[in-house]
């Protein structure tokens, strides 16, 4: 080693026995490492607010106050990372994959599930050819239509969904696909960082829905409606509010769904380490007993694989029993998770 090298490693060496530990520390260094990855694979659209917080909310090290050497950096805490900006995190180094569909709600296969009250009666068949224990699965998925809307922070998204209740263990009837309800729309994706009562609104959607059954005659079920949707966040709780507005039709196939299906849609979710549980509720004050629940539990199994429970009380399960009660519990396996 010359003599120019090893002074210069000398003085490298000194400098960091003097250097305050705090600032010479792994978390410093975890954070400056996490910046400059995201930094690679970022796009124009993300914020440096978003970058910060997606790195476990590290203050910036050129914003530090210098009030004394001895100041130490805050803990690292995964609480501290907004569970919905570490969702949209995840889905922008996913959507530019043309191999890979963005989640939009849940999707989840109910192997087995039962429901004591079936609405035989709008089939016109008999009760005897019904079988109350049938497979439920949803497949929903979105894709970003235009991202940095008017060059803002605003994405338009387009999704479809598609929820389907299969007689699979009725073999006496060829085991039919009883209904399959289809629900495409467009939606805004807008970020949003404003509290109420300790509530964070992290995010709003605005956007127009269709559901229907494909089904023609006596049996079409369809609706249009134009909805918001304000998700709050506290710690491990999200909360949201959906009001929405039906579209007036001229040739309406069901003119009192919003007697049952209501107008608003409340839903919470809580995430206890790899579970979730979540919550959804509709028509809590119309005061014609419409009220409807339905309760999800779901948890690891094995790698990718979590298992899935269900609970619904209540009416607009499907559009072909919307004015009908149904009361169901099924379990089976889920493959996407809300967060």
């Amino acid at each position: 080693m010359s003599t120019s090298s090893r002074s210069f490693h000398v003085m490298l060496t000194l400098m960091a026995s003097y250097l305050p530990s705090q600032l010479y520390a792994d978390p410093l260094a975890e954070y400056e490492r996490c910046i400059w990855e995201r930094l690679q694979d970022a796009d124009n659209n993300m914020r440096v607010g978003e970058l910060r917080r997606y790195c476990l909310d590290r203050p910036d090290p050129l914003s530090l106050q210098t009030g004394g050497v001895d100041e130490a950096l805050p803990p690292v805490s995964e609480k501290s990372v907004s569970l919905v900006e570490k969702r949209i995190s995840a889905e922008k180094e996913t959507r530019s994959n043309p191999f890979v569909l963005l989640p939009h709600k849940q999707n989840y296969l109910l192997l087995a599930t039962y429901n004591d009250k079936p609405n035989y009666e709008v089939y016109n068949v008999p009760e005897s050819e019904f079988d109350r224990l049938e497979m439920k699965f949803q497949l929903s998925f979105k894709m970003p239509v235009v991202e940095g809307l008017f060059g803002s922070h605003i994405d338009l998204y387009g999704a479809y969904t598609n929820l389907s209740f299969w007689q699979a263990y009725n073999k006496d009837v060829s085991s039919p696909f009883r209904e399959t309800v289809h629900e495409p729309e467009m939606f805004l994706v807008i970020p949003n960082d404003w509290s109420l009562l300790g509530w964070r609104n992290v995010l709003q959607q605005y956007g127009a829905v269709h559901q229907s059954n494909g089904q023609g005659g006596f049996r079409s079920r369809s609706w249009n409606r134009l909805y918001a949707n304000f998700i709050f966040e506290k710690g491990d709780f999200l909360v949201g509010v959906k009001p929405w507005y039906r579209l007036p039709e001229d040739n309406d196939d069901n003119p009192d769904i919003d007697d049952f299906l209501g107008r608003y849609e409340l839903s919470g979710i809580y995430k206890k380490e790899s579970q979730t549980f979540s919550m959804l509720l509709r028509n809590l004050f119309d005061g014609d007993s419409r009220k409807t629940m339905q309760l999800d539990w779901s948890f690891p199994i094995h790698g990718r694989w979590r298992g899935y429970l269900q609970y619904f009380n209540g009416y607009g399960e499907s559009m072909i029993d919307y004015d009908a009660k149904s009361h169901r519990v099924g379990f089976g396996l889920q493959l996407t998770d809300w967060l």
